[in-house]
């Protein structure tokens, strides 16, 4: 049986999100700059109507200034510049929503339905299945941002802020670049998740669990340090080192997200070069490592444990013990931020009802929950 017959199967359940990827992503790419370009104007508008409301920041130029000079950086009013009209937050979120959802759809709700019996009784192998459920949802995301990107930087640069893009189109086009790579990289993870949660709910749970899992193992690490010795010196500086460790964007796309200077990429070559070399090849390993982890995982799914909320059932204790960990250590946080300055004993208080209360919520997800089916 050809393989073009397993990718029409994958199309059929995901086409709709897939049309809706990519005209929201289309829309997210360019409305955000028409609003934004909007709003510049009516700042213009103000400061030529105004002159004398804003002679301190731009002196006698003011008086008849262009639109290039109300831009200057010489002066100190801000009315924006390139990086505001970039939409990288927007279309990223986008994508993290989108990428859960496509995922969600094209393993966890097969399991709701119980196709995914049928899938494993077709003659494809389980590398053939995933693979093409993995292209055909980064190619929902490739073709929104193919679409979307171009058109953005056209919208720039068929108005009267254009300037802002001269000698800088290429830094655009390598930003747009990146937020394709990060929307893949999501979508790859919460594929992956996939063979994690027996349904769709469990997928995107776990999908969350998996994007916030390195950074935030890190800051309840962070919190309950400074809330026990209540002592910062040379902590904060050791946990920014490694929210910006090379490995850490590696292993997560959301701290390769929030490591990304999209204010002087365009004003200092050095941060341009860095974004270039540690952040792009930061994407593309993670993209190669969950396809490569979901592929091997996929393979290694029980089918049988469909529905579950977690499907390997040897690995129960280790998820479990690590919930208990981590709700204890945010227990511990909270309670110890209710006085000032944090309070030990506090922190000790909330660790243990917060570990307690993640003990019996592990037992019910972990051990008990089996979602029903369908027939």
């Amino acid at each position: 049986m050809s393989f073009k017959v397993l990718l029409k199967k994958d199309w059929k359940q995901v086409s709709l999100l897939w049309m809706l990827l990519v005209f929201l992503g289309i829309v997210a790419y360019t409305l955000p700059v028409w609003t934004q370009m909007q709003s510049f104007d009516e700042q213009v508008r103000e400061i030529q109507a105004n002159p004398e409301e804003f002679a301190e920041w731009y002196g006698d130029n003011v008086t008849n200034p262009s639109v290039e000079e109300l831009f200057s950086p010489q002066y100190s009013y801000f009315i924006g510049d390139l990086q505001t009209l970039i939409p990288y937050g927007g279309v990223i979120f986008l994508y993290i929503i989108f990428g859960f959802l496509m995922a969600s759809v094209l393993i966890g709700s097969e399991r709701n339905s119980q196709m995914s019996d049928f899938a494993m009784s077709l003659p494809f192998n389980r590398n053939q299945l995933y693979i093409s459920k993995w292209l055909i949802g980064t190619s929902g995301i490739i073709v929104s941002s193919l679409i979307g990107g171009p058109l953005m930087l056209w919208v720039i640069h068929s108005s009267r802020y254009s300037f802002l893009m001269d000698g800088h189109t290429l830094q655009v086009a390598g930003l747009v670049g990146f937020m394709l790579l990060t929307g893949i990289a999501v979508f790859s993870l919460a594929l992956w998740m996939g063979s994690f949660g027996g349904e769709a709910v469990s997928q995107v749970l776990w999908s969350v669990v998996a994007l916030l899992f390195p950074v935030g193992i890190i800051l309840l690490i962070q919190g309950s340090i400074y809330a026990v010795a209540q002592n910062t010196s040379g902590v904060y500086g050791l946990f920014e080192r490694a929210m910006e460790s090379v490995f850490l964007r590696v292993i997560s796309p959301l701290a390769n997200v929030f490591n990304v200077d999209t204010f002087n990429m365009f004003t200092d070559n050095t941060v341009w070069e860095d974004f270039m070399t540690v952040a792009m090849l930061s994407a593309i390993s993670f993209i190669i490592l969950s396809f490569v982890l979901g592929l091997w995982m996929f393979n290694r799914a029980p089918q049988e444990n469909n529905g579950r909320f977690f499907m390997f059932t040897n690995w129960l204790w280790l998820v479990h013990v690590i919930m208990v960990v981590c709700f204890a250590m945010l227990g511990g946080i909270i309670l110890a931020n209710l006085s000032y300055p944090t309070n030990s004993i506090l922190y000790l208080i909330g660790f243990v009802i917060g570990g307690f209360l993640a003990h019996l919520l592990a037992k019910r997800l972990l051990y008990r929950l089996n979602l029903k089916l369908k027939s």
